[in-house]
């Protein structure tokens, strides 16, 4: 199985992508830091590169919290409901890519980030920023998405778990 297909598909692929609004919040935001990601201090290098790389190991504890979180909350109740009986593209499924994106995107940040380090231009630096703000955007989406399984977990707390009897003490 490819990780990176199955993910993908998950995720819902480009149309997905163009669909999202926080690709925009990141267009917008990007747009409106220009005086900042295009900005070079005397070495020449772009000081937002630096800013990405200590911000970014903070929101790849977040996510890999998240994920822990989720997964160690998910009784068997809980986890049958968002499993959806096994299917492919389960809400389970959905959200452990969703995940994998979060990662992804990061790592993608990170990476532009020691590009523009190691050879400063201004169009590297414009998508490097684009990532670093899409990072961002998409750490809300992330926690949007975490408060939605948490109302799917308060409403399965008054289920039996899967297994006992309902009228069992």
């Amino acid at each position: 199985m490819n990780t990176y297909k199955t993910y993908w598909q998950l995720y819902g692929g480009f149309p997905a992508l163009v669909r999202s609004p926080y690709v925009y919040a990141a267009l917008a935001l990007t747009a409106l830091c220009f005086p900042y990601w295009n900005k070079q201090d005397v070495n020449g290098t772009y000081p937002w590169a630096d800013t990405a790389i200590a911000i970014i190991p903070n929101l790849l504890g977040f996510s890999m919290g998240g994920m822990a979180v989720m997964l160690a909350f998910s009784g068997a109740s809980f986890f049958k409901i968002i499993a959806e009986d096994g299917q492919k593209n389960s809400l389970f499924a959905q959200v452990i890519a969703n995940f994998f994106h979060f990662v992804l995107v990061q790592g993608l940040t990170v990476s532009f980030a020691l590009l523009v380090l190691a050879h400063p231009n201004s169009i590297l630096s414009c998508f490097g920023f684009l990532f670093l703000t899409y990072s961002v955007m998409v750490a809300v989406a992330t926690a949007g998405q975490l408060l939605n399984i948490g109302v799917i977990l308060n409403k399965t707390a008054s289920l039996p778990e899967v297994g006992q009897d309902k009228n069992a003490k």
